[in-house]
């Protein structure tokens, strides 16, 4: 789909979508092609310019009911699959598609990459520390209260929550939830996926 001009502060006029862009689209996402093509045809609608930008991303989600700006910055580093600071239609629907369509494998891989932000010191991606699940935590607990409830167990502070989510899930115990251990362990306990859902 259309590129952005380098050269310019912002997105370009993008062209309509190619034929065989939206048979691709379909064929990698949960859509067929005349839903690629009605989604394609209510997006270029909303966005003329074929780009959200960030700020208009926080924008849309404050309107959506998610005002926590670090909810926000990991939503929109899930969407933005390429980290050009703006989503694409393609990356749109690719998320779209996983997160109302996608299989329980899907969403978990989707939700793992949302939380999985690489960490403030920058540190490569692939695995998940108690930080960053820490930092997901404080954020919901921000737009949700001060209920930090798992299983049935009420904890009280963030730190003893993400404690417990470790004991869980980080299964060799080496102080990280990597992809594999993170689905392993929503799978066998689907009530700590739930109470860090976002949506």
């Amino acid at each position: 789909m259309g590129a952005r001009n380098s050269t310019h502060n912002g997105p370009v006029q993008v062209q309509p979508l190619r034929d065989d862009e939206c048979y691709n689209l379909s064929n990698s996402t949960h859509y067929t092609v005349s839903e690629v093509q009605q989604l394609y045809r209510q997006f270029m609608n909303e966005v003329p310019s074929g780009f959200i930008p960030k700020p208009e991303f926080g924008t849309l989600c404050q309107v959506m009911g998610i005002r926590e700006g670090a909810i926000r910055e990991l939503v929109f580093s899930a969407f933005d699959l390429n980290g050009d600071g703006y989503i694409s239609f393609s990356e749109f629907i690719r998320a779209m598609s996983t997160m109302t369509r996608g299989s329980a494998d899907e969403k978990l891989n989707f939700a793992f990459h949302l939380y999985d932000t690489g960490g403030d010191g920058g540190r490569p991606r692939g695995y998940l520390t108690k930080s960053d699940l820490l930092r997901v935590v404080n954020s919901l607990r921000s737009m949700l209260g001060d209920l930090l409830m798992l299983n049935g167990t009420t904890y009280n502070t963030p730190d003893a929550l993400v404690d417990a989510i470790f004991l869980e899930m980080d299964l060799n115990r080496d102080g990280k939830i990597t992809e594999e251990e993170y689905r392993v362990g929503a799978k066998r306990d689907q009530a700590i996926v739930q109470g860090l859902a976002l949506f």
